[in-house]
């Protein structure tokens, strides 16, 4: 009970940390910068969403566990 109790709470830290980074990687595609081409906007714009995805998939299977674990107490 306890290992899951410790997952669950690692993949939300992680699917946290990961949109973290994905905000910051957003908002570097928008901030003026010289030298700044389209092909690196399109690379930041497109790291920042598939964080976005597989921050997602971190808290997906942290609710995947919290299910398992209420249906473990009762």
């Amino acid at each position: 009970m306890k290992e899951l109790q410790n997952k669950m709470t690692d993949y939300k830290r992680y699917a946290f940390i990961l949109l973290s980074l994905s905000v910051f990687l957003y908002i570097g595609s928008f901030l003026p910068m010289e030298g700044k081409t389209d092909e690196k906007v399109l690379i930041l714009t497109g790291g920042g969403f598939l964080l976005v995805g597989i921050a997602l998939f971190f808290y997906s299977r942290a609710i995947a566990i919290q299910k398992k674990i209420n249906d473990l107490d009762t």
